[in-house]
């Protein structure tokens, strides 16, 4: 039986922290593959780190197969444990501000929502974290969660694009039809849209629900810019899709008075890299949902 001031270290194994940090990554993120990606190492490389890790605690912690890799018994145990290692480690070093290197968050949104957020967001974070340099980057949600994948973003707001995108659902945002106030809607022709590029979830929605509604459509214009896409309907000319609370007040929201499908709301996810590993990028989640939770009523 171990004294509690036995000294003995060499029968304990060495639980270095690149070692912890490979296996839940490569948990968290499904596979090597992508384990290597948000790491910046080769596959190689991650694997021999989860190996080692393996050998020195004399146990596997991971099934691999050429199609499939999962969580042992064991592995599922020491995952919880890694993860409070790694914390604690962060939580150290920062109480001890050891590192004089300027510290960079890149965080990635869409920039419809950038405007609403951010400023309120980033006021809030930098009182409490002056020394973190963040990096705004704005795209729409499929490419920025590309960028998370592979390793160029570090936090992502995004549209909830499939059921299993793996992202915390923090919110939800009514999505309209919605046209200039001197729109006039034909009838008897197909609706002229104005929409996002083929990539957008709401574009993707909107056209299924038009089609099940048996409604004749075509795009005539798109933009990967919101800003363009007001421009365009400001035009008078087209029909386009609008959060409820963004709607511009020279607009009008449409529905079915005018024979038009109820789209589904828009589910808000923050997305973030398993190789997140300064303490304070979770303060900046807790103020991102803080600022959601106050701008949006069904925020979850």
């Amino acid at each position: 039986m171990d004294s509690i001031g036995d000294s003995d270290r060499s029968r304990h194994p060495a639980l270095d922290s690149d070692l912890l940090l490979a296996f839940v990554t490569v948990a968290d993120s499904g596979g090597f593959t992508a384990a290597a990606r948000y790491l910046h190492r080769t596959q190689s490389t991650i694997s021999l780190r989860v190996s080692t890790l393996e050998d020195r605690l004399g146990t596997r912690l991971l099934n691999r197969t050429s199609r499939h890799l999962a969580l042992t018994p064991d592995g599922q145990t020491f995952l919880v444990y890694a993860r409070r290692l790694l914390q604690l480690q962060r939580e150290a070093l920062g109480a001890l501000n050891v590192s004089n290197e300027p510290i960079t968050l890149r965080f990635g949104l869409p920039e419809d929502y950038a405007g609403t957020w951010l400023p309120a967001l980033l006021e809030r974070f930098s009182t409490i974290h002056p020394e973190v340099r963040v990096h705004i980057h704005c795209r729409m949600s499929t490419e920025l969660l590309e960028r998370l994948d592979d390793g160029s973003l570090d936090l992502v707001l995004a549209v909830r694009h499939a059921a299993d995108s793996g992202g915390e659902v923090v919110g939800e945002e009514a999505v309209e039809w919605a046209a200039h106030r001197d729109f006039c809607l034909d009838r008897e022709r197909p609706l002229p849209l104005a929409l996002f590029p083929e990539q957008c979830v709401y574009r993707r929605r909107a056209l299924q629900a038009l089609t099940e509604r048996g409604l004749a459509w075509q795009v005539d214009s798109t933009s990967q810019s919101p800003s363009g896409l007001r421009v365009i309907v400001d035009q008078g000319r087209a029909l386009t899709l609008c959060e409820r609370r963004m709607v511009p007040g020279q607009w009008r929201v449409l529905g079915e008075a005018e024979g038009l499908p109820p789209l589904p709301a828009a589910e808000l996810e923050i997305h973030r890299s398993p190789s997140l590993t300064h303490p304070a990028f979770e303060a900046f989640v807790q103020r991102l949902r803080e600022v959601m939770t106050e701008a949006l009523p069904t925020t979850l």
